[in-house]
């Protein structure tokens, strides 16, 4: 069998001839430049022969038994036979022909020798990945190295690193788990046993690592405000051990929870990002000034923690504007406008006056960075109205904020002509006393209409005539709009007795036992 030396692999080991084979004579068959070396992974001997007619060549190993044999061809001058498991002692190569020895050769080797040189084990963090060994082969014969195995806290790993190693050579080869990593949860020491099955025996050696706990730190915190709110606070995390750990991180302010996460797992070397966020709405500042917030990585290795502050300005209201709304002299509406430049909500006592008499109050919020408009009526279900004009001149309505430390306001006026009221069409009844020249007043008619800007309000009606008044109110309030008019009819209780002939007739139209109208008319009891 012809040999392609392109296919030897590494370093041959050349065999010094042992012997030559009795038969062989000048110019007959013989055998020389014998080596021992690998070819395709398979251990061989090549030899050169020469010969005259077709032949087979024989391996003989050290027990005798023939280990290969091949057809050789006299063409040719080199064959290969493979070994088998080489093994130290005594080998012959024959060449036989129709039964007959043609010539041999014997050679002697000490054998294959494996020694395991290097064991590395290659994690990355808690997780073991592989153990890389290294076999050097001292021998002169090379040896196979068919499969790999560690034990680790009862995880076990095989590979096949199907090797072949030859004299004076080393080759590596991992072990490692079939799928995935072996991982460790707990820190301590990790001893480890490994065995390497080769074709001369099983070679042992031994590895180990001290894992380090879990060692957390805060890398950065970055919160998210909007004005005096906390939305959210994120806050990367690393794991400076050799095994993960559980943790969650929390927020406070002035020992308030300001926000929260749940749990998770930090990885051994790695930078997880946590984010903490307030349980519903987002955590509001409640004052200015610096507020200073406690971050903290909670976990069964520890508590670490870092902080962060934030300048908060406090509230800083003004009344941007007030305007006011009347309709006949009566405040139906009052709109203003107040604007908070800080970052905190304002909440202040609210106070309507007009010159200078509470007219109403409430309380109002104005949010931070904000501005608030506010529409006071007099049908307000919260702060109604209750103002009137009762006379001409001019009307300031003012908006005041208490903030507790001071107060802002804010005023919006107006000017009216009063009430300009004519009372005509005044109508009497008199019924004459008997014997007597007097006669009694029994009842007063009369129009009234208001030509002003205000409205004509009264709650009564006096009449008064020879001396005497007598006051009627069946109706109670009544309120004439400007422009318009009404007709009084006035009885007049607890008659009024004058002396027949003409009076003077007073009439006056009160508000709450003031006058706002009058007009005095001469009238005849006839």
């Amino acid at each position: 069998m012809a040999i392609n030396r392109n296919h030897i692999l590494a370093v041959t080991l050349v065999v010094l001839l042992a012997g030559c084979g009795g038969l062989a004579g000048i110019g007959g068959p013989s055998i020389s430049d014998t080596e021992a070396t690998v070819v395709e992974g398979q251990p061989v001997l090549v030899f050169d022969y020469e010969i005259d007619d077709f032949a087979t060549a024989l391996l003989e190993g050290p027990n005798g038994n023939v280990l290969y044999e091949t057809r050789i061809e006299p063409e040719k001058n080199t064959s290969t036979l493979y070994m088998g498991q080489p093994q130290g002692g005594e080998y012959r190569i024959l060449i036989r022909e129709g039964g007959e020895t043609l010539t041999t050769e014997t050679l002697e080797f000490d054998g294959p020798e494996l020694v395991l040189t290097d064991v590395s084990d290659n994690w990355s963090s808690n997780s073991l990945e592989s153990v890389e060994v290294t076999i050097e082969n001292t021998g002169d014969l090379p040896a196979r190295i068919e499969r790999g195995t560690y034990q680790v806290d009862e995880n076990e790993a095989v590979s096949y690193i199907s090797e072949t190693v030859e004299p004076n050579e080393s080759v590596s080869g991992s072990i490692s788990p079939g799928f995935g990593v072996t991982e460790f949860e707990e820190p301590g020491l990790v001893e480890g046993d490994l065995t390497v099955e080769t074709s001369v025996g099983n070679l042992s050696g031994e590895f180990s690592r001290d894992l380090k706990p879990a060692s957390l730190s805060i890398a950065g915190v970055n919160p998210v405000w909007s004005s005096n709110a906390l939305e959210e606070v994120i806050v990367r995390v690393r794991n400076s051990g050799d095994v993960p750990t559980e943790a969650n991180v929390s927020v406070e302010h002035q020992g308030e929870e300001a926000a929260v996460t749940g749990v998770g797992i930090v990885d051994s070397g790695e930078l997880v990002r946590f984010e903490a966020t307030p349980f519903f709405n987002p955590y509001e500042v409640q004052s200015g000034g610096e507020a200073q917030f406690d971050v903290f990585v909670n976990s069964p290795s520890g508590r670490v923690s870092d902080e962060f502050t934030r300048d908060i300005a406090g509230a800083d209201v003004s009344i941007e504007s007030v305007d006011s709304t009347w309709e006949s002299g009566r405040l139906t509406q009052v709109q203003y406008t107040a604007d908070n430049a800080g970052e905190i909500e304002a909440e202040y006592d609210m106070t309507v006056e007009v010159n200078g008499e509470t007219v109403s109050e409430g309380e109002v919020t104005i949010p931070p960075e904000g501005v608030s408009g506010q529409t006071l009526a007099e049908d307000s279900f919260t702060t109604s109205l209750d103002y009137a004009a009762a006379s001409g001149g001019e009307y300031e309505v003012t908006v005041t904020l208490d903030t507790g430390d001071g107060t802002v306001s804010a005023s919006d006026t107006v000017e009216f002509e009063g009430i300009d009221s004519t009372i005509s069409e005044v109508d009497t009844t008199f019924f004459d006393q008997y014997d007597s020249n007097s006669s009694e007043l029994s009842s007063v008619d009369f129009s009234v209409r208001n030509d002003g800007d205000i409205a004509l309000r009264y709650d009564s009606v006096e009449i008064e005539i020879g001396g005497a008044s007598r006051t009627d109110d069946p109706y109670g309030t009544q309120e004439l709009e400007p422009g318009s008019s009404s007709m009084e009819y006035v009885s007049v209780r607890d008659s009024i007795v004058v002396d027949s002939g003409s009076h003077d007739l007073t009439i006056r139209l009160l508000l709450d036992g003031d006058t706002v109208a009058s007009e005095t008319t001469t009238v005849s009891t006839e």
